[in-house]
């Protein structure tokens, strides 16, 4: 039970500390808190839950949490440019249907 509350907690920590705008920040040779070990653990090591979580487990639940944040931003970009190309795609449709000048305009009686 202990365990689970330590590797809980660890959770908590990556989601507070590696956000999106922390995983932005590159270093020199193009490190990142979800790329680098070594990056995420210079910003996780001052909090008292990451002394508390067992060393060895500590990378592993940090790779899983960065697979997934990574694999979320990769789902947002797709998403975009999905939106993007659909809209490009049905405003040319838009545009073949009713040519200019074409459109009919219903007047009232």
């Amino acid at each position: 039970m202990l365990h689970e509350r330590c590797a809980h907690e660890f959770r908590a920590l990556l989601a507070e500390v590696l956000t999106a705008e922390a995983a932005a920040q590159e270093t020199e040779d193009g490190k990142t808190v979800l790329n680098s070990w070594s990056t995420a653990k210079r910003l996780l090591k001052p909090d008292p839950r990451y002394t508390k979580m067992p060393r060895k487990e500590r990378e592993s639940l940090w790779r899983r949490y960065a697979e997934e944040m990574q694999r979320k931003q990769k789902l947002v970009v797709d998403q975009k440019e999905e939106k993007h190309t659909q809209t490009k795609s049905r405003s040319s449709v838009d545009s073949a249907r009713f040519p200019l000048g074409s459109r009919r305009t219903h007047e009232r009686r």
